[in-house]
């Protein structure tokens, strides 16, 4: 059963939704976008747009909040993200999900709000007050179903090429290893245990990536481009895994990979599509969560 708001279902107050008329020009829309990091996780990036005054005005005063609500059926999963700005990415681990993901965007109350009114209720609603409840929905839009299989299962195929493992020693620098067919990053013993505390929050998987997966993936890089043959790597089912996924965007890897602008820090980057910044913007959404 898609994650679904039912358009015939009756609220006690006006809410903006298609197909729905309380407001008579103000409208909700949310954009979704997906893509797998380098570390295998499913990545939504959102943007939520409302030009209702009133609506605004309570989210920027902290008693509403924009939700993306994401449920997959098959393995119960369940979570709510939320945020007070209008774009955010969300971080589900794969291994939370399989056969399609549904999700729904909406604004939700934080808090009790007393006489609220709007000037752009429609004529059933002139001159009417609601007293809403944290928790009341204020907007809605449902998103068609995200097969995963749709996506061309790269995340998945990109999550196979990384392995992180406990190294015997202790407060040593972490290392990387590619002789294998993973590319296998070793942590210090306490490093280790704190990263496997963390690694399945999806609020901390953009900071995990970009302190573990990117510098990684920058030694990868490193290492490609000083074999300009790949003798010692071609064989491995990582090396074959980058090159597939390239080629889904149609870019030959080695060619892409051996050219002079195209720096080690920059392909790892591109692979992991701006990590720095999804890493920041998870600071922001962790701070905003405290805050509020």
């Amino acid at each position: 059963m898609s994650l679904k708001i039912d358009l015939r279902r009756l609220y006690t107050h006006p809410v903006i939704a298609a197909g729905r008329d309380d407001y008579r020009t103000c409208t909700f829309a949310a954009e979704m976008n997906y893509f797998g990091d380098a570390a295998g996780n499913l990545v939504l990036d959102v943007n939520f747009r409302t030009d209702c005054a009133e609506i605004l005005r309570l989210i920027a005063h902290g008693d509403a909040q924009y939700i993306l609500h994401a449920e997959c059926p098959p393995t119960l999963y369940r979570e709510i993200f939320c945020s007070t700005v209008e774009k955010f990415s969300c971080t589900i681990p794969n291994e939370r999900i399989k056969t399609h993901l549904d999700c729904m965007a909406l604004i939700v109350l934080t808090r009790d709000v007393k006489n609220f009114s709007c000037g752009d209720w429609n004529a059933d609603f002139d001159g009417l007050t609601f007293d809403l409840q944290r928790g009341n929905v204020l907007a809605y839009q449902n998103f068609q179903p995200l097969t995963l299989e749709d996506a061309e299962n790269i995340f998945r195929n990109v999550a196979s090429i990384f392995s992180v493992y406990r190294r015997t020693v202790d407060a040593a620098p972490f290392e990387v290893e590619l002789a294998a067919d993973k590319i296998k990053i070793g942590l210090s013993a306490s490093d280790y245990l704190r990263y496997r505390q963390y690694c399945s929050r999806p609020d901390l998987q953009p900071l995990l990536n970009a302190m573990i997966i990117l510098p990684a993936l920058v030694y990868v890089f490193e290492e490609l481009k000083a074999d300009a043959d790949f003798e010692a790597y071609g064989d491995k089912a990582w090396f074959k895994s980058l090159t597939a996924a390239y080629r889904r965007r149609k870019i030959n890897f080695a060619e892409h990979i051996l050219r002079e602008e195209n720096t080690s820090i920059r392909l790892a980057q591109e692979v992991m599509n701006l990590p720095i910044t999804r890493a920041l913007d998870g600071v922001a959404h962790i701070c905003d969560a405290e805050d509020s």
